[in-house]
């Protein structure tokens, strides 16, 4: 791992402690455990059914904007799925989001795909994604009339995130390419034959089907991510609108976006007890709802990832190392 990347590390880890305690010392843990001891059972298990679903449609969106196989043929959701909980699963236990690497590279040696494209088509998941969220959660703000903060915070994000899209779909990165042209960074022809093909995958008017695609499904997905934050707030007995669980939703994911220990311990605590609180939850009760959504999203899925690396034949270790290596680690 190179000196940026330690420093990324231990800035998460400074971060994500931080953040949990600002969360210990504004609520009351105990009554917090008394709460998460009192949760209703059915809605925890509406919450790993909605994971379920929404793990499903992420697939689905994956495989709208991956590029095909070398043969021609596309890869289908269902192949795209393991991969994507390896994702998870590098998320949940390793600094800096390697996860998302993780799962581009496995996917490209299971499907016989290219690294470039299939990298190219984990950030424009992620873009659209963020983008996606930030509109859905600019909207619930709206909604509730919640708190100032979070509807100009989100109306910025969603701003940049529908200006984001309009790039996609218009230039893509071409102008990256060119610029790299320009900084004499391609001269060597497989450097730029692998950009070139990364910022095809990206963006422009030969994507453009692709990305409403993935637009369309993203919402999907961030309305179904809501449900698992509504589940939550009925389990721990809080009656909460839709509306404001979209918010908080948003604001939570969001959160993560900061570096932070792996697994977004502390952070995600933070930004969704805040939120809550902000709309009215009580304490104990917003950090006891910031804990069964992220246990109830966070674990399933890492599980999952490790019983997708079994089946699929796939090392943990060999997958962490390619993945470095396209980062240049």
């Amino acid at each position: 791992m190179t000196g940026r990347r330690w420093v990324v590390a231990v800035a998460g880890l400074a971060l994500s402690a931080g953040a949990l305690w600002i969360v210990l010392q504004t609520v009351d843990v105990a009554e917090a455990a008394a709460v998460l001891g009192r949760a209703q059972v059915l809605p925890l298990l509406g919450i790993l059914g909605v994971v379920a679903v929404q793990a499903v449609v992420r697939a689905v969106r994956w495989s709208v904007v991956m590029p095909p196989r070398v043969d021609g043929t596309r890869a289908p959701w269902h192949r795209l799925l393991p991969p994507m909980l390896v994702g998870y699963l590098g998320n949940a236990i390793l600094p800096a989001r390697l996860g998302e690497p993780m799962r581009a590279v496995v996917a490209a040696r299971r499907e016989r795909i290219g690294t470039a494209e299939s990298l190219g088509s984990v950030l424009v998941e992620r873009l659209v994604d963020i983008a996606m969220l930030a509109v859905v959660a600019f909207a619930a703000a709206l909604l509730v009339g919640g708190p100032a903060w979070t509807i100009q915070l989100l109306g910025f994000a969603a701003a940049a995130g529908v200006a984001g899209m309009v790039l996609l779909l218009t230039v893509g990165l071409g102008p990256v390419l060119w610029v790299a042209d320009r900084l004499g960074l391609t001269r060597r022809a497989g450097v730029r034959d692998a950009i070139a093909r990364f910022v095809a995958t990206v963006g422009g008017p030969s994507r453009r089907r692709a990305l409403l695609g993935a637009t369309g499904l993203s919402i999907v997905a961030w309305l179904l991510d809501a449900g698992s934050f509504w589940l939550a707030a009925t389990a721990v007995g809080v009656d909460l609108p839709y509306a404001a669980a979209m918010l908080i939703s948003g604001v939570s994911v969001l959160g993560t976006a900061v570096p932070s220990a792996p697994g977004y311990v502390g952070t995600f605590e933070l930004a969704a007890a805040g939120t809550a609180g902000a709309l009215g939850v009580p304490a104990a009760e917003a950090l006891a709802l910031a804990i069964v959504v992220h246990v109830m999203t966070l674990v399933p899925l890492a599980l999952g990832g490790a019983v997708s690396l079994v089946a699929m034949g796939a090392s943990f270790g060999d997958a962490v190392h390619e993945a470095e290596r396209t980062r240049g680690v």
